[in-house]
């Protein structure tokens, strides 16, 4: 395995890091995490596999044309939950499982910090409404936090385009 730093090309579009906040300085690195492993994956004639999972998919939790792009996600149906899981039943060392979630876009960055909840807490509500067709009322009225559940909807509702492809215009429509 090989690390190639991206430091230089956001350092280069960024020079004067005033003006740009944490999220834009994020989304560009991984837009250009991406487009490095887009260029291995040509000159390995290999495709790129996804690893945003059900919960960072509905929670709109990644960047378009970032960690959101890919030739195929073998792990995107899987809670966040479900991913740990599994890595624990495949034998992956403790050191990484016990690494707090982190896409990783600026020191010390930390999903859970962000969200105010842990992956555990959003996903038993995530999977209450998924699987079991609980609405957001009847998610409170059942005991979930209802912070939880009004932030966890709320992302959905925002974020629901960047689980899409993006629309074409009809232009044949205009004659």
């Amino acid at each position: 395995m090989k690390k190639i730093s991206i430091g230089a090309l956001s350092d280069a579009y960024f020079y004067d890091k005033k003006e740009a906040s944490k999220l834009r300085i994020g989304n560009f690195c991984a837009r250009m995490r991406m487009a490095v492993l887009y260029d291995i994956s040509a000159r390995e004639n290999a495709l790129v596999l996804g690893t945003s999972n059900k919960s960072e998919i509905l929670l709109g939790y990644g960047t378009i044309f970032g960690d959101l792009a890919c030739a195929i996600n073998p792990i995107g149906e899987l809670f966040k939950t479900e991913i740990f899981e599994f890595a624990k039943h495949l034998g992956v060392p403790s050191s990484i499982l016990s690494k707090a979630p982190s896409a990783d876009l600026w020191e010390n960055q930390k999903d859970e910090e962000e969200f105010g909840f842990s992956y555990f807490q959003i996903d038993k509500v995530l999977i209450a409404h998924i699987k079991e067709h609980k609405t957001k009322e009847a998610l409170i009225a059942s005991g979930y936090e209802s912070s939880l559940v009004e932030m966890i909807f709320e992302r959905m509702a925002k974020n629901q385009f960047k689980g899409k492809l993006p629309l074409i215009a009809n232009l044949s429509a205009i004659q």
